[in-house]
């Protein structure tokens, strides 16, 4: 991770994000970019002046950027400010880096919320992997241990899969393979009515993780790598419980813009909206 593109506004939720990133530059020697948008057309909707918004965000990254520089003079920063839609500004910034680092909008208003995603929205469109930090997120919860990778039944898991090993690698942390399925409750009975029920599917999954396992084990004996494969009516529920104490939790996306779109109802999505562990959002390559 040579470059880290960090999305600032100012606000809370971006005072952690720069917080994670930081920290992520310390410990890797990865230089960042702090990344201001201003949206000059949605400012004059609101009366004010696009020249002095831009002065008073450029004075505010001038002073962001001496604290940093007084505070952690091995991590090289630069600052920037473009004008457009926030989104779409992010999303052709991060061309240029390695990796895009964006505060959490859960906790905040419900226009935010549902209306804005910011992380989410960015993920689906970038080719780089996408962190969302919480709101509540703060140095100490670097404490926690271990890195979470969400995987599916798949390959869209590959590109995760690899990003968590190698975190765990750089990080000196145990690994663990989530495998997340199951169907709505109200569907078991039917399902078990016609085939046995369901302990057939929980020991292929399994299985499907315990082959992910073996293959990470072999190439990176000295890693602590584990697998679960954890039946649940919501896939999101058994994440987040799976990832609460974890340092990262990982996963990964099929999706690129106007595919992306459809990801809104994934579990991703869901994710992004409850997140309570930093959560990296790693894009399948191209083929």
């Amino acid at each position: 991770m040579a470059s880290i593109l960090v999305g600032v506004d100012g606000s809370e939720r971006g005072r952690r994000a720069l917080d994670w990133a930081v920290a992520r530059a310390e410990r890797t020697g990865a230089s960042l970019m702090l990344l201001a948008v201003v949206n000059s057309a949605e400012a004059k909707k609101l009366g004010a002046e696009a020249e002095m918004v831009h002065t008073t965000v450029e004075a505010a990254l001038h002073e962001k950027k001496e604290v940093l520089a007084a505070e952690h003079p091995d991590v090289a920063v630069e600052a920037k400010i473009v004008d457009g839609p926030t989104v779409d500004s992010i999303v052709e910034e991060a061309s240029s880096h390695d990796m895009v680092v964006l505060g959490s909008h859960h906790g905040a208003s419900i226009t935010e919320t549902f209306g804005g995603a910011t992380g989410l929205r960015v993920s689906v469109q970038v080719k780089i992997p996408t962190v969302v930090v919480p709101c509540d997120w703060d140095v100490t919860c670097a404490g926690k241990s271990g890195i979470v990778v969400g995987v599916g039944p798949d390959n869209v898991s590959d590109a995760a899969v690899a990003f968590g090993v190698g975190e765990a690698i750089d990080s000196v942390q145990p690994l663990e393979l989530v495998s997340a399925w199951g169907i709505p409750a109200w569907m078991s009975r039917p399902a078990e009515g016609m085939g046995g029920g369901l302990e057939e599917v929980g020991r292929q999954r399994q299985a499907e993780v315990d082959e992910f396992v073996a293959r990470i084990t072999t190439a990176n004996p000295a890693l602590d790598v584990t697998g679960r494969s954890i039946e649940g009516p919501s896939p999101t529920r058994v994440l987040l419980d799976a990832s609460k104490d974890a340092q990262l939790l990982v996963l990964g996306t099929h999706s690129r813009a106007a595919l992306g779109r459809a990801l809104f109802g994934s579990v991703t999505h869901s994710m992004l909206l409850n997140l309570a562990t930093p959560t990296v959002v790693v894009p399948k390559p191209r083929t």
